[in-house]
């Protein structure tokens, strides 16, 4: 499996004392599978910064630790966080390839949106100025919502507080070119993205 030999044992969860066994070195959210708390990691303090969040089990192709291929890649998935929008939720999953680098699964659906951290300028600064149906230079502005965060599960690259509200703007050019525009209270980040076929994912064993 990928990154397994990477796997950080030295930190236990200050809860229960169970070993919080760290796969990605730059995780800085993990939840612990033993109490499910959740645990702040910063450098080489460990905190406990909320009370256990548990998420329904729902049927995924995608799960923790379990790494698959899609289109001769492969991922690892370390952590998703659900956000609720009311009518139903959808879910981030932070991934990692074999090269290290970063990836994020949107699943909403039943659409499956692999998308990455991207740096573009965008002047439009608020959630409240992107109208659906309005052109950005190439872009037609075709969605927009907002969530709020609800649980999480495995470990995460940032710190998410439960209850946080998430508001995306979703932004298309031609086939399958795909940006989305993420607020949150601390910040906006962009990334770009491509619908991906869910059929054409295979568990790797």
């Amino acid at each position: 499996m990928l990154f397994q030999e990477n796997v950080d044992q030295k930190k236990n969860c200050p809860q229960c004392g169970d070993t919080l066994a760290v796969h990605f070195k730059y995780s800085k959210l993990i939840k612990c599978q033993s109490c499910g708390s959740s645990i702040f990691l910063e450098d080489e303090a460990v905190k406990v910064i909320g009370e256990r969040a548990v998420l329904s089990d729902e049927p995924s192709l995608i799960q923790i630790y379990t790494s698959f291929s899609y289109e001769n890649n492969h991922y690892l998935p370390l952590g998703k966080i659900r956000y609720s929008y009311g009518r139903g939720f959808w879910e981030e999953w932070f991934l990692k390839n074999e090269q290290n680098q970063e990836f994020w699964l949107s699943i909403d659906e039943g659409d499956f949106v692999l998308e990455e951290h991207i740096s573009m300028n965008i002047h439009l600064t608020t959630f409240q100025q992107f109208k659906v149906g309005k052109k950005y230079n190439d872009y037609l502005i075709t969605e927009k919502g907002e969530g709020i965060c609800v649980g999480f599960e495995g470990e995460l690259p940032e710190l998410i507080t439960i209850g946080e509200k998430h508001q995306y703007v979703h932004l298309s050019s031609g086939y399958n070119n795909l940006v989305t525009v993420e607020f949150t209270e601390q910040k906006k980040e962009i990334f770009k993205g491509t619908w991906i076929d869910p059929l054409k994912i295979k568990v790797v064993t």
